[in-house]
């Protein structure tokens, strides 16, 4: 939730925000709820109790937040930055976290990380669920954020709630109970040293919507074709048997032709068959793969089980993903802009150990996408770099950074070891030379003097 103010964060006003946060937390749950298949199928009844009632779920929710997931960060976000930078990022679990992020980004639009420091004093930070997050940014055109409050349930209270307010410079713990609309201070106020408020907010659009929210009604709709299609199934196996001109057949009657497995028609005008709905599968099937193909459409994910006439090439793959890329091209920005926050704050941490660690403007970061079937792409990639290393129109530097995951530190460290190794090994030789032709020499020598003896 993001509430542009220029009021102050007063007791008040704090209150305001986390009853309004509370409010409208449904929307959000029921996002979570359809990523984690708890669709509204599952809630289907009937006033028959025998009337078949299957209940189905095909999560095409999850299927689509978990392709833009893996398919944007799947691959961790590389980064060339100080050491002691990349530090933190390791002992944060940065890939972990930032997949956490985008995740969430992809549910319900959102995508909150917040930064403490730990007893130790070491800088932290990690993925807050969006359903305890409130962003207060100001009135101006920039949107700057002023405050944090993460809200979250009391376990020993009902309608009690920890709230959490983090500012530029402290951190204060309330406690607030909903049944009496009281805020009370949980503790006294913390300075941090981040100095700006230690929380990002990662919006996936301006509309904070989820990236399968605009194809619930449509997954609505094939969860219900599909449980439909076995309810009909069971009906059918369950049909009645009609008979028609045999109005003294007993219970008797039935049983014994239950056992026998044979029916005695004995009339002319006797007839037996049973009594089904006419199902047209095949306008089924139609309407299930009609609503499969839009869902992957709205949902911005390939259907790379039917390329059609485009085949499985790079280029196919390339062209199904169209709409893959341009949503993933959007989200890489938020996460790019976040990175770049992050890294501001880290530097504030760490500038008061280290004056000289540099400006975050400097770290680089690079990301790729992950999806397998582009491989063998990538690999005629690599070799064609290859062959332009052999004919020094590419430097061994570049090749190693793009295709070994090296830092430029790491690349000169590794090409100096080549080197290194490579003298060793010349200078070995010349040796290994000179010693031959020395004894080549020597015995030539004592020939001689023999000869001449």
């Amino acid at each position: 939730m993001i509430i542009r103010t220029a009021q102050p964060l007063d007791h008040p006003n704090i209150v305001r925000a986390v009853k309004n946060k509370l409010e409208n937390n449904h929307r959000l749950q029921r996002l979570q709820d359809y990523y984690e298949g708890k669709h509204d199928i599952l809630l289907r009844r009937y006033d028959d109790p025998t009337k078949p009632n299957n209940r189905i779920v095909v999560n095409y929710c999850k299927k689509i937040a978990d392709f833009m997931t893996a398919y944007l960060v799947g691959v961790p976000v590389k980064f060339e930055a100080p050491q002691q930078i990349l530090d933190s990022m390791n002992y944060n679990d940065n890939a972990d976290t930032t997949q956490s992020i985008v995740r969430n980004m992809n549910i319900m639009g959102l995508g909150c990380e917040l930064f403490y420091t730990d007893t130790d004093g070491i800088p932290r930070f990690a993925s807050i669920d969006p359903r305890e997050s409130i962003f207060i940014t100001d009135d101006s055109v920039e949107a700057v954020l002023t405050a944090y409050i993460r809200v979250y349930p009391d376990p020993d209270e009902i309608q009690g709630y920890f709230v959490n307010v983090y500012t530029s410079t402290e951190v204060t713990p309330y406690s607030l109970s909903l049944s009496v609309g009281e805020l009370k201070p949980a503790g006294q106020p913390q300075i941090h040293f981040f100095n700006d408020v230690p929380a990002i907010m990662y919006p996936s659009n301006p509309e904070l919507a989820g990236s399968f929210e605009i194809v619930m009604t449509l997954q609505d709709s094939l969860n219900k074709l599909f449980s439909d299609e076995i309810n009909d199934f069971e009906s059918f196996v369950d049909a009645y048997l009609v008979l028609t001109g045999m109005q003294a057949t007993t219970k008797d009657d039935i049983a014994r032709m239950k056992q026998d497995r044979v029916l005695l028609l004995d009339n002319e005008g006797s007839q037996a068959h049973w009594l089904i709905k006419d199902v047209n599968n095949a306008h089924i099937k139609a309407i299930k793969d009609s609503i499969t193909i839009k869902i992957h459409e709205l949902g911005c994910i390939p259907d790379v089980e039917n390329l059609g006439s485009f085949g499985t090439s790079g280029i196919a793959l390339r062209y199904k993903l169209l709409s893959t890329e341009i949503q993933a091209s959007r989200q890489e920005r938020v996460v790019q802009k976040g990175i770049q926050r992050k890294m501001e704050l880290l530097y504030s941490i760490y500038r008061l150990t280290d004056p000289g660690i540099g400006e975050y403007t400097d770290v680089k970061v690079k990301f790729e996408r992950n999806f397998i079937m582009l491989t063998e792409d990538k690999l005629k990639q690599e070799m064609l770099d290859l062959s332009l290393v052999e004919r020094h129109i590419l430097s061994k530097e570049t090749f190693l950074i793009t295709y070994r995951d090296l830092t430029t530190e790491e690349a000169h460290a590794e090409l100096h070891k080549v080197a290194v190794e490579t003298y060793k090994d010349d200078w070995a030789s010349d040796v290994s030379d000179y010693n031959d032709g020395y004894n080549t020499h020597e015995r030539q020598t004592e020939r001689e003097v023999k000869n001449a003896g």
